[in-house]
């Protein structure tokens, strides 16, 4: 949207190429509000021009500032939003925007369960190419997560192939899918991601949907998450493993390291109120 300084500057420009060769040296103060402004001096001639010589010129002047704020203020109108909508779908015609055809995959996702299998692998066929040659990482993210929801071989096959994307978004993404999986297949994947992916956002997101699959691949997976010098990731991780054993040993990691190891650790001991009134001062 055009600003004050826009308007200024459509005004001087105007009013230069049309009446005022020295207006470019006038602010529209001067303009508008002082008709008495006699003349201005050319910093590259010693020649003054008069500016105001007469009422009509100030009247245009005036009439071109209410015209341009009158085109501004039509922006807003219903008449305008009816030509932005009708652009729309002209626009629409030849191409679906991104936010159309993220709605279509949203509608998609709820359809997902009540898909045959020929459906399903036909939508996951379409899916694929499009997770592969899309250039929106918005896009390919929700494709993921629609992919999450078909349950066909060839959703899998892409699923895998979403969490090497390029973009961290799209991969944190197919971990989501990954995470609805109820799978050995989807614990090895998210497994992979969290040992390898080099975005940290991207472990965590892997962290966090293990807490789904209550294996011992899972507790594996994030007992080595432990190691991770990142405390986001290792209380990720906990929290996780929370989840997956039902046991509590708080945020020690040495604890859970050696519950990961052994099966079994220390019990926390419970503070006295003596140690409790002590450690906070």
């Amino acid at each position: 949207m055009r600003g004050p300084h826009d308007a200024a500057g459509a005004l001087r420009k105007t009013v230069k190429l049309v009446w005022f060769p020295a207006a470019r040296f006038a602010t529209v103060r001067e303009l508008v509000l002082c008709p008495g402004f006699a003349s201005r001096q050319r910093p590259d001639s010693g020649a003054s021009v008069a500016m105001w010589n007469s009422p009509a010129k100030l009247l245009i002047a005036i009439g071109l500032c209410l015209t341009i704020g009158v085109s501004w203020g039509c922006m807003g109108s219903s008449a305008y939003r009816l030509w932005y909508r009708t652009q729309w779908l002209e626009d629409e015609e030849i191409r679906p925007s991104l936010y159309t055809r993220l709605e279509q995959l949203t509608e998609l996702q709820k359809r997902a369960g009540s898909m045959s299998q020929a459906e399903q692998a036909q939508v996951a066929a379409r899916l694929a190419r499009d997770l592969a040659e899309d250039p929106s990482p918005q896009y390919r993210a929700q494709v993921a997560r629609a992919l999450g929801d078909l349950s066909a071989p060839a959703a899998t096959e892409a699923l895998r192939q979403a969490v090497r994307d390029k973009e961290p978004s799209v991969r944190i993404a197919a971990c989501a899918a990954w995470g609805k999986r109820g799978s050995q297949e989807a614990v090895s994947a998210l497994a992979e991601v969290l040992g390898q992916d080099a975005d940290l956002d991207v472990r965590t997101a892997a962290a966090r949907e293990l807490s789904n699959h209550k294996t011992p691949g899972s507790i594996a997976a994030l007992g080595l998450a432990l190691d991770d010098p990142d405390p986001a990731l290792q209380h990720r991780a906990i929290l996780s493993l929370q989840a997956v054993t039902g046991r509590d040993f708080g945020n020690s990691v040495p604890a859970w390291r050696q519950f990961v190891r052994e099966g079994e650790a220390q019990p926390r001991e419970t503070p006295s109120l003596a140690d409790t009134l002590r450690n906070l001062f």
